[in-house]
């Protein structure tokens, strides 16, 4: 029987005593030079740089998931790093995903996806299905867009009962996010509507543990809407954004966890990735520390509220 999603992201939070997401956002400018020598990537433009970019970005990113996996539960790729190299930048990505699922990480597919009928259904194929050479079979779950309704989620719905799980915008942490989101409707701002939608739609999808395989995304940066998606939502795992770059601390994020310690993976990405700016003669031990520090500042929030 397949194990649900909620209940192996839970059990991994639990044995590594960690709710950390690395999100894999690659800048190529900002590689190692040790890396982007390595592989030798010529300027934008000219014969191979798709190529070759992909590949010094598929070195690096094998090196941060080698030296962060002890630290975290899972990564996030945010799709749009990897598909700016066309084919070669997709085929990085299946294989980095690849090489994070042998190193015991889950795998969180940043493509925050929204459309509707055949094509939401070859979306959901493609990153949620198990045809070989996709990214289907190593990706663990994928972000959404649900502003088009229940029938562009439906596709991604029925990929659950398979161990697969979802992430829909609710509340984000960009700053012109509250534009949309904060719009009153009905006497209360969308995002909660959202909410209580994707709480509907999860509904009867539940782990043992007790937790949703549908989940949504939730700010660090707006810890009081989190607090009213989380009356909405008890079941639900919120994925955290906004945490170390984006300015919000550790210490914000009490509100987004349930009793126990449990329903929250808190994502960074730049502040762990390039954590070896200005010592770049060892930026795998540089990354690795940066991990191991934001695992630290987030699982003693996490066990206060245990």
């Amino acid at each position: 029987m397949v194990q649900n999603f909620a209940d192996r992201l839970d059990l991994s939070i639990e044995q590594k005593k960690s709710c950390l997401v690395v999100g894999l956002d690659p800048v190529l400018e900002r590689l190692p030079r040790e890396v982007l020598s390595e592989v030798g990537v010529p300027a934008v433009g000219e014969p191979g740089w798709t190529a070759r970019a992909a590949s010094a970005t598929g070195v690096f990113l094998r090196g941060v998931i080698d030296v962060v996996a002890e630290h975290a539960v899972a990564v996030k790729p945010n799709a749009g790093f990897f598909e700016r190299f066309g084919a070669a930048g997709v085929d990085c990505l299946r294989q980095v995903s690849e090489h994070a699922a042998r190193q015991g990480l889950l795998v969180i597919c940043d493509a925050k996806r929204g459309d509707i009928g055949h094509t939401a259904e070859a979306y959901a194929d493609s990153i949620l299905g198990d045809a070989p050479d996709t990214l289907g079979p190593v990706t663990d779950a994928v972000t959404l867009n649900p502003y088009l309704g229940e029938d562009s989620v439906r596709p991604f719905l029925d990929k659950c009962s398979g161990g697969k799980g979802l992430f829909l915008l609710v509340r984000t942490s960009n700053p012109s996010g509250a534009d949309i989101q904060e719009l009153e409707v009905a006497g209360e701002p969308l995002y909660l509507t959202v909410a209580r939608l994707v709480g509907r739609w999860g509904d009867g999808l539940r782990g043992e543990g007790g937790l949703n395989p549908v989940g949504v995304v939730v700010g660090a940066t707006a810890p009081g809407q989190a607090a009213a998606v989380r009356e909405e939502l008890p079941e639900a795992f919120f994925l955290v954004p906004g945490y170390g770059a984006q300015g919000a601390g550790a210490e914000e994020l009490a509100p987004f966890f349930i009793e126990g310690g449990r329903g929250v993976v808190v994502n960074s990405s730049r502040s762990v990735l390039y954590a070896f700016d200005g010592r770049e003669d060892d930026w795998r031990a540089a990354v690795g520390e940066a991990a191991s520090r934001a695992r630290e500042d987030l699982e003693a929030v996490r066990s206060s509220r245990a």
